[in-house]
């Protein structure tokens, strides 16, 4: 296998075991603490999340491998600067805290949230990836850390 193959191949599995990540922290963090599966506003959120994610994926797969490779090699160990490290493991801390706290809400009845905001926020949320996806059709070096590459093109920025 020459390294190309082997980059692919590393790239596939990185790409997959992200997915499956992806999969059990929705899984782990909404189900679990709401003590139900029966639990229809995250099962409609994970579904949104993972197509999306997996669209993306697919769309940069196709387009800008080089791109996913940099997106895959994310979390905080990835960053190069203490203060990377610490705000990116706080991001995560936060999004696995509003996972688990609108599960326990749900599993507590400790708000009413009518169903057209429900909508709404996953309007929101499916909205936020077109968005993500835009970014990354239009800069190649959004990368999932901070850092500027060698092959960045500093003459195209407009002051």
């Amino acid at each position: 296998m020459n390294t190309a193959e082997t980059t692919t191949s590393n790239l596939k599995i990185k790409t997959l075991l992200g997915f499956v990540e992806l999969i059990v922290i929705l899984g782990l963090f909404l189900f679990a603490p709401a003590g139900s599966l029966n639990f229809w506003q995250a099962w409609v959120y994970s579904i949104i999340y993972v197509a999306s994610s997996v669209t993306i994926t697919f769309y940069l797969w196709r387009t800008n491998p080089e791109l996913l490779a940099r997106r895959v090699n994310a979390g905080p160990g990835a960053e190069k600067e203490k203060t990377q490290k610490i705000t990116h493991f706080f991001v995560i801390l936060l999004f696995i805290a509003i996972l688990v706290i609108s599960a326990f809400d749900h599993r507590f009845g400790w708000s009413h949230v009518p169903f057209y905001i429900v909508i709404l926020g996953d309007i929101l949320v499916i909205l936020g990836f077109f968005l993500l996806f835009l970014v990354f059709r239009e800069n190649a070096f959004a990368s999932a850390i901070i850092e500027v590459t060698a092959d960045q093109n500093n003459n195209n920025r407009t002051v």
